[in-house]
């Protein structure tokens, strides 16, 4: 199987700084070469960069980095639709807001297949918050509940198509 690793280094979802360098420390932990010991065929893409930040605004004063998150998001949206075309992509973050990313890109490659979608998601947090009611502001903390089609991500994240 040909795996294609894709870094996005995004550290404003979680309000954390060093995040960031997550897909580097995969990256020279042997990442690949593991990959190819198990008998995939690996293509490093390198880094996705986020989109431009566009003024947002929102009800709740306590979101923080909402403008970059967004940006990295729809960033993400695009390289994962694009890459699951030939490939399992494999994202490297950063911290975990990345997920809001992947999962609508993959989605969106599922509803074109025609294929359902499944996904297993392991955290020791649900991560199911919305924009409106996380009270931390970490924006790592809503990927399932916009994946799973709770209200309230319109205009902040891509739409995400139903599978």
């Amino acid at each position: 199987m040909l795996c294609r690793i894709v870094g996005a280094p995004v550290q404003d979802g979680a309000g954390r700084m060093g995040c960031d360098m997550g897909p580097s420390a995969l990256r020279a932990a042997g990442l690949a070469q593991a990959l190819t010991e198990l008998g995939h065929e690996v293509e490093d893409a390198g880094a996705v960069a986020p989109g431009p930040l566009l003024p947002v605004a929102h009800e709740n004063g306590v979101l923080k980095g909402l403008p970059q998150v967004s940006a990295w998001t729809g960033a993400i949206a695009k390289a994962a639709y694009a890459t699951s075309r030939e490939a399992m992509p494999i994202f490297l973050g950063g911290d975990h807001s990345i997920s809001a990313g992947t999962l609508s890109g993959v989605a969106r490659r599922a509803k074109e297949l025609g294929r359902p979608l499944f996904v297993l998601w392991l955290d020791a947090h649900p991560d199911f918050h919305t924009l409106d009611t996380t009270v931390s502001g970490n924006l790592h903390g809503v990927p399932l509940a916009y994946a799973s089609g709770q209200k309230g991500f319109y205009g902040y994240f891509p739409d995400l198509p139903e599978t």
